[in-house]
C-alpha cells in the first residue's frame, strides 16, 4: 500500500458505472482535516489490505482525467488516496455488517464497536 505502487488488472468501479482500467495507480494526497458535520470526506474508491491481525483501508478518489479514455489511453487510474484507516479485523467485519444493513431494504444503521 505504498505511495506511487501500481495494481495490475484491477477493474474499478465507481458507482454504477464500471471503468475498464488496467491498473490503478495509488499516491496519497497530504489534506487539511476538517469538520465532517461540515465537510465530508468524498470518496469514490478504496483499497484494503491485511496485514498480520490488522487491516488497513486507503481511502479517496479515481481522478476525472483517469476515466477519459482519450486523454488515458493506457488505461492506468490514478488513485488519489485521501486517508488511511487501520484497524482490527473485528472493526472491519463490524463495518462489513454495518453497510450491509444499510443497503438491505429497510435496513438501519447500527454502532460499530470494538473492545481492542
Amino acid at each position: 500500500m505504498n505511495n506511487e505502487k501500481t495494481a495490475p488488472g484491477q477493474e474499478a468501479s465507481l458507482g454504477q458505472s464500471d471503468l475498464l482500467l488496467k491498473s490503478i495507480k495509488k499516491r496519497i494526497v497530504p489534506t487539511e482535516h476538517s469538520d465532517p458535520t461540515v465537510e465530508p470526506l468524498f470518496i469514490n474508491f478504496s483499497h484494503g489490505a491485511f496485514l498480520g491481525d490488522d487491516f488497513f483501508l486507503d481511502v479517496g478518489v479515481i481522478t476525472l482525467e483517469s476515466i477519459d479514455y482519450a486523454q488515458n489511453p493506457d488505461r492506468v487510474g490514478d488513485f488519489a488516496v485521501l486517508t488511511r484507516l487501520a484497524m482490527s479485523k473485528r472493526t472491519m467485519i463490524g463495518i462489513r455488517d454495518q453497510i450491509n444493513s444499510l443497503l438491505t431494504p429497510g435496513g438501519t444503521a447500527k454502532s460499530v464497536t470494538s473492545s481492542d
